[in-house]
């Protein structure tokens, strides 16, 4: 199951349904606690890629075996543990021995997520550190981090990547042709530049998302003003109400967050409220901040 959901794309996180009820939820999580446990009671006889450790000062880490440039070049990169909102600690996938999860078939975690409370990027609460965000009043920013080791090329190349990953995005999302765009009635173009960002999205009537589900195919495109395109965001529409912008909405819009992290040869995707967004310089550099007390050390040969 853990390992199910960390193959879920991010691409479309607008789309997903939203589970609200609180036994669904409790269900879910409960499945997620046992799997997890199967996956970190599972044999002795291999090298896990992640592990949690207790230092002799009383902190707690999670420790990765991360791979950067130059390629294999494999370190052991160390994060608080109560940041972690994901990680497959053992050695075999939930879902079994079979299952292609890269993060058990490499030698090396292509990726993991990490989680804090906004705005003040506090620790979250015991009960609330797993993936997925809940309810109307939100204020959590899960983080991926994905490893770009695989990416041919030095920093230039990278960055490349990510301004490349950004038109292919728009190119998906922003088809005006598209049937969930046509059936919607709705369009794309340019919007007014706001947050000191430019802005590209669908346009249309969207009140009728105020009852109706969906909406998860509107989505706005924040950009930095440079090339290449190194900062960017994917947004539900502007158009789609925050309930506390307005209360005629049952709603919670999210952006998602795009960067790399040169130091960890990494692309980051934080995904958090959309109400945040006046904010964004501020997450940016508190996200810059938190991501540089990861410790990076070496390998016991190869092991952890």
């Amino acid at each position: 199951m853990i390992a199910l959901i960390r193959k879920i794309p991010l691409l479309g996180f607008f789309a997903r349904i939203r589970v609200r009820s609180a036994s669904l939820t409790s269900l879910l999580s409960g499945i997620l606690f046992l799997a997890g446990a199967v996956a970190a009671a599972a044999g002795d006889d291999c090298i896990p890629n992640e592990r949690f450790v207790n230092d002799p000062d009383g902190r707690r880490f999670l420790e990765l075996r991360w791979l950067m440039d130059p390629p294999g070049w494999r370190v052991r990169l160390r994060v608080p543990a109560e940041y972690v909102t994901w990680a497959d600690v053992g050695c075999v996938p939930a879902l079994g021995r079979g299952y292609p999860d890269p993060n058990y078939r490499d030698v090396y975690v292509h990726g993991f997520s990490i989680g804090v409370d906004l705005p003040d990027f506090t620790v979250l609460h015991p009960t609330d550190r797993h993936i997925w965000n809940r309810g109307l009043d939100t204020t959590k920013m899960v983080v991926r981090l994905d490893s770009e080791v695989k990416v041919q090329g030095g920093e230039a190349e990278k960055v490349q990547a990510l301004q490349e990953m950004f038109y292919g995005r728009q190119r998906i999302s922003l088809d005006p042709d598209s049937v969930s765009l046509k059936s919607s009635h709705l369009t794309v173009g340019p919007k007014p530049d706001k947050f000191n960002l430019k802005r590209i999205g669908v346009i249309g009537d969207m009140s009728r998302y105020k009852t109706e589900l969906g909406g998860g195919e509107a989505v706005d495109y924040y950009y930095v003003d440079r090339k290449p395109i190194d900062l960017w965001f994917e947004c539900q529409a502007e158009e789609i109400k925050d309930h506390t912008e307005d209360s005629g909405w049952n709603r919670r819009p999210e952006c998602q967050m795009f960067f790399r992290y040169a130091r960890l040869d990494a692309v980051i995707k934080a995904r958090f409220p959309r109400i945040f967004m006046p904010m964004w310089p501020e997450i940016k550099l508190k996200l810059d901040r938190l991501l540089d007390t990861f410790e990076v050390g070496e390998l016991n040969e190869g092991q952890l």
